[in-house]
């Protein structure tokens, strides 16, 4: 099966690696033709511990790429996936499209594409971008998938990988309901780790980031009770020791100085928040730390 994945960053190419191993005819889309060049010469190189491995994939710049052939998997950040289905045509034909990004702004792209099958994913892996085509895993988590109709068969042979370091689930909840759980989590993780400029790990052991991250899952779960039991705080901690050594997406970011997530992560969450006339300000204080640090180009080192 033919699998084209739109965004060779650090989660692109790890999926890319690993949907590879799990025997898929890979499909690199990417931003410059360098990249392309780079990952279609010399394969993606993914390490995780002290095993090195490079999986053989195609690669393109043409973003219309992304429109040819099977299931498309659109890897890039939220804030980008105007721009480059803009340049892709809109991704024209009726295959399939699988959308991972975080937060929740992203879920009204479903309405624009009603003519195929859609569905929206969660990843909780951790990797880290090493270089143009190499990719390190840092931690293991499932890819989960709710397909918008709840018709999952055509994502079956995805959902049937044979891949146990890359494991894929059809997930029980529909799509708002499986991306408000992942942005809670990313809430929770990502701005506070950003801020205090710290590995996921610390979050769990250090006794003053432990306590932030207690008060701000008890604003939240108040705010989202139907969460409560779903996003336990001990699930978030354990995720935290699981991805000990990752840099979260925002302190990446922020280390490189580059734009970040926190309005379709944090952002989307204290809106729909204020939809139901609950107010989070630890995470609006959170929130505007980290657009200052953005808008400041703030750097650690």
């Amino acid at each position: 099966m033919r699998i084209n994945v739109a965004g060779a960053g650090a989660v692109g190419m790890l999926i890319g690696a690993r949907l590879a191993e799990a025997g898929f005819d890979i499909r690199m889309v990417t931003r410059t033709a360098e990249q392309a060049a780079a990952i279609l010469n010399e394969g993606i190189l993914l390490s995780a511990g002290s095993e090195e491995k490079v999986f053989r994939v195609d690669a393109t710049a043409r973003p219309e790429a992304a429109g040819e052939g099977g299931l498309t998997i659109l890897a890039m950040k939220s804030y980008d996936l105007e721009t480059f289905l803009a340049g892709a045509g809109g991704i024209t034909g009726r295959s399939p499209l699988l959308f991972i990004q975080n937060g929740l702004g992203h879920l009204t792209w479903a309405s624009r594409f009603g003519d195929r099958p859609v569905a929206f994913g969660t990843v909780e892996h951790g990797a880290r971008k090493t270089g143009h085509r190499s990719v390190e895993h840092t931690g293991a988590g499932p890819l989960r998938i709710s397909a918008v109709s709840g018709d999952f068969h055509p994502f079956h042979q995805l959902l049937t990988a044979d891949s146990p370091t890359f494991p894929v689930f059809p997930a029980e909840e529909e799509p708002e309901r499986l991306l408000l759980k992942k942005a809670i989590k990313n809430c929770l993780i990502n701005p506070v780790t950003a801020v205090a400029g710290v590995r996921n790990g610390l979050l769990a052991e250090d006794p003053d980031l432990r306590a932030l991250l207690v008060r701000l899952h008890a604003e939240i779960t108040a705010a989202f009770p139907e969460a409560a039991d779903e996003v336990t705080l001990d699930e978030v901690l354990s995720l935290c020791r699981n991805t000990a050594d990752n840099t979260s997406s925002m302190l990446a970011d922020l280390i490189a100085g580059r734009k970040t997530e926190a309005d379709s992560i944090m952002g989307g969450v204290i809106a729909l928040a204020r939809d139901r006339d609950a107010s989070l300000p630890i995470l609006a204080a959170m929130y505007d730390l980290v657009r200052s640090m953005e808008r400041r180009g703030l750097r650690y080192g």
